[in-house]
């Protein structure tokens, strides 16, 4: 139908606009504007179908870790999973000082740094240490997150918490390690020398504990007449306060050499040690602390003490230096200061170069430096050297 026009007239036409006009020209818009930028509110099934597509898309992009569903299987064996994803089967031996020691079935003994294991599954009974002292029993699943301990009553921690573990049950052997090295040289012709030196080291740990027991004896003669013969004993009982603080309680030494006219001397004391450096591949602790020390020497000049007792004071230092998964380097001291009527000052040291060979042996180089600052003269108005020096090559088997 006709539409009356609405649009202003203009004031030079007054006899128009009393006049009706139809409305002849319509208007026809032609700028129309086309919308291409569109929205489509996808099916929910549509919207997860995109949304696993992109998820795939980024798993195979990016190259994500293996979901943690994934179980090891049932066969008797301990597994880690590094953080690139890798698995290892074997047998854990520790977690201690943020570092676990895995013995893989394959690759043999490994250590690694605890921020670098992604999961840990045991069916063994692992014994665990957290952080506020608490411990725990069982089978242990350790995810990214958490640390779930299986039994009768199972329980679930935040992995943060946890401070250590070691294999636990009811078998005793499981809290023990050990290294047997054993060197000897024969000479015959000439001259006949037989040179005999034996290490050895026994360790106990628990989560919060540490107990070892070192040993080194050397027995050498030249054309039937012996020459050399110590025998040194250490022992020491290690509690954990926190992942690097720990103290000792007690410490012990056993020590004789009649050749530095020392029948015998045993040193007990206590003390407190620090780890400085705890990497994976890289471990050096410093310890120290009061000791009494009490000696009895070889008969020597007319009037001089048999024996004698005063207080010490003791130190100690361990480097540990895996340079390759195949040769470590260790560096042990321990030194001792008393009064002038025992020898003053002691020192002992060992330097050892350990190259695998196999799973179970390696073959060792040890430089083995002993002092007596003091050492007492004999009846045969002899003072011995400070000093005694040993290279010692030998062969260890360890457990």
């Amino acid at each position: 139908m006709p539409l009356r026009s609405f649009c202003a007239e203009p004031a030079l036409a007054p006899t128009l606009a009393a006049t009706p006009v139809l409305a002849t020209n319509y208007v026809v818009v032609t700028n129309i504007v086309l919308v291409t930028n569109y929205v489509q509110i996808p099916s929910p099934a549509a919207s997860i179908t995109n949304q696993l597509s992109t998820l795939n898309s980024q798993l195979s992009t990016n190259s994500l870790l293996p979901d943690l569903s994934w179980v090891p299987p049932e066969d008797g064996f301990d597994w880690i999973q590094l953080k690139s994803g890798e698995w290892l089967k074997g047998q854990l031996k520790a977690m201690q000082q943020r570092q676990i020691e895995f013995d893989s079935e394959e690759l043999n003994d490994l250590t690694f740094d605890w921020k670098d294991i992604r999961q840990v599954r045991s069916e063994r009974t692992l014994d665990l240490l957290f952080v506020d002292g608490r411990k725990m029993s069982g089978p242990v699943t350790v995810t990214p997150e958490e640390v779930a301990v299986g039994g009768e009553e199972p329980q679930v921690f935040p992995r943060d918490q946890l401070q250590s573990f070691t294999p636990g049950g009811s078998k005793e052997l499981n809290y023990w390690s050990g290294m047997v090295s054993l060197g000897l040289t024969v000479r015959a012709g000439n001259t006949e020398q037989i040179e005999y030196n034996a290490q050895a080291r026994l360790q106990r740990r628990t989560p919060a504990t540490r107990f070892s027991l070192d040993y080194i004896g050397n027995i050498s003669s030249f054309n039937g007449v012996e020459n050399a013969n110590n025998t040194r004993v250490n022992s020491e009982f290690d509690l954990w306060l926190s992942r690097r603080f720990y103290l000792i309680l007690p410490q012990l030494e056993y020590y004789r050499d009649p050749f530095q006219n020392l029948k015998a001397r045993v040193t007990a004391g206590g003390g407190a040690g620090y780890d400085l450096i705890d990497h994976p591949n890289l471990e050096w602790n410093i310890s120290t602390g009061p000791a009494y020390q009490y000696a009895w020497f070889e008969p020597t000049e007319p009037g001089d003490p048999m024996e004698k007792g005063t207080a010490a004071l003791v130190f100690g230092s361990r480097f540990d230096w895996d340079i390759t998964q195949r040769i470590g380097l260790i560096m042990e001291y321990r030194g001792q200061y008393t009064s002038r009527e025992v020898g003053e000052t002691t020192h002992h040291a060992v330097g050892t170069l350990s190259l695998e060979l196999t799973k179970r042996f390696d073959l060792n180089v040890s430089l083995i430096w002993d002092r007596i600052s003091n050492p007492k003269v004999g009846l045969d108005d002899v003072q011995p050297k400070p000093d005694d020096f040993r290279l010692v090559v030998g062969v260890g088997a360890h457990f």
